[in-house]
């Protein structure tokens, strides 16, 4: 046995171990493209299902959600305008109650206490019943 002999024997042993691997790794990618088709099957089969739940639900949240949001902000703007309507009477009240009611008294009360101011300059010492 030659030193070329010897060369050729591993080159041909060399060959054979990387067929033999090549082998092994199509088979374990065809088992791999196997699996990876039946998920994608797997996942086609249940997408248009996923997708039909997905729009019910957001068709729900839009529906009920939104919904009460949209309740409850027309409920704060009437609550919010019955109390400015509120405050608007209250005001007016309290104007024609200070016209009608206070505005006399303190103008009666005003005149009182003015003549009673006079009466008194008339009987201050050296009051002639003339205002200085």
């Amino acid at each position: 046995m030659t030193v070329a002999d010897l060369s050729l024997a591993i080159i041909a042993a060399t060959c054979i171990i990387s067929v033999g691997a090549l082998i092994v790794f199509v088979v374990l990618l065809w088992r791999v493209t196997s699996r990876v088709e039946a998920v994608l099957t797997v996942i086609q089969r249940a997408l248009p299902e996923f997708v039909t739940d997905f729009r019910s639900i957001l068709a729900r949240v839009d529906n009920e959600i939104v919904g009460e949001v949209a309740r409850a902000v027309n409920q704060v703007t009437s609550a919010v305008g019955a109390g400015v309507s509120t405050l608007e009477q209250m005001q007016s009240t309290a104007r024609r109650v200070a016209a009608d009611v206070v505005l006399p008294q303190v103008a009666t009360a005003v005149g009182l206490l003015s003549a009673i101011r006079e009466g008194l300059a008339w009987f201050r010492p050296g009051g002639d019943g003339k205002r200085r």
